[in-house]
């Protein structure tokens, strides 16, 4: 597609990172509004936010590494620099961790906090898929409908040189439209940690349907994928915590 979005000289703005930052000050503009909504500082949240941030990324080329370890073991070196490869859930993980430690540190209310940040990086999430499919990364399967796109040669999703469904564009989406029903979750009935485990409920019920769609290297554990796996298993807990929170409301 368009994989660069200018030059000025020497100087290269690529359109995969452009969405990327897009999404990453969407969603902390996002966060500083919602901070107002919550109570909560808004320069603790950036704080949290710088943290988790850099913490998410780290542990998302980690993931990538570790799914990919054969490539990596053949040149270890080369597979580090190239900087390319990351997983989303990797830097999930990551970033909820160093987030639920700074909460703690900063005496945050835990659910609150987590509720406030949910939207934030859903909206940020969605944009940034964007930038997946100006490159060409995160791409589908072959297909013969009319959803199929041909990217360009030289891109990831181009050395098929076939027409392909376009997942991130599907992805991005769905992360919008996840987006819009937590905001309005968050209206009615709302309860602490029912917003940020309807994001973690829908998002791996999205996640594991559309990774049946998907065609980029894939790590796979049987007849499911890594992520498949990882959602699955988040799918549970969101529906246990989910009846946990409600009891605790009843009670």
């Amino acid at each position: 597609m368009h994989p660069v979005l200018f030059r000025i000289g020497s100087l290269t703005i690529y359109t995969y990172g452009f969405f990327v930052f897009l999404g990453i000050l969407a969603g902390y503009l996002f966060s500083l509004r919602e901070s107002l909504r919550y109570g909560i500082s808004q320069d603790k949240i950036s704080d949290l936010i710088f943290w988790s941030l850099l913490a998410g990324l780290a542990s998302s080329r980690l993931f990538y590494i570790i799914i990919n370890w054969k490539y990596f073991l053949e040149e270890p070196l080369g597979f580090i620099i190239s900087g390319s490869g990351f997983v989303f859930y990797g830097g999930l993980l990551g970033g909820v961790l160093t987030a639920l430690f700074f909460i703690k540190k900063r005496g945050l209310p835990l659910f609150k906090t987590l509720d406030l940040l949910s939207p934030s990086l859903c909206l940020g999430h969605s944009i940034g898929r964007i930038g997946c499919f100006f490159y060409g990364c995160c791409y589908g399967k072959p297909t013969a409908s009319f959803l199929g796109m041909v990217f360009p040669a030289d891109s990831p999703a181009g050395s098929l040189q076939v027409p392909v469904i376009p997942t991130q564009l599907i992805s991005s989406f769905f992360l919008l439209l996840i987006f819009l029903i937590l905001i309005f979750t968050r209206k009615r009935g709302y309860f602490e940690g029912k917003v940020f485990v309807s994001y973690i409920v829908l998002y791996s019920v999205f996640r594991f349907i559309i990774e049946f769609y998907r065609a980029d290297p894939r790590g796979f554990l049987g007849f499911f994928s890594v992520s498949q796996w990882i959602s699955l298993i988040l799918l549970l807990w969101g529906l246990i915590f989910w009846k946990k929170l409600q009891r605790k409301i009843n009670n």
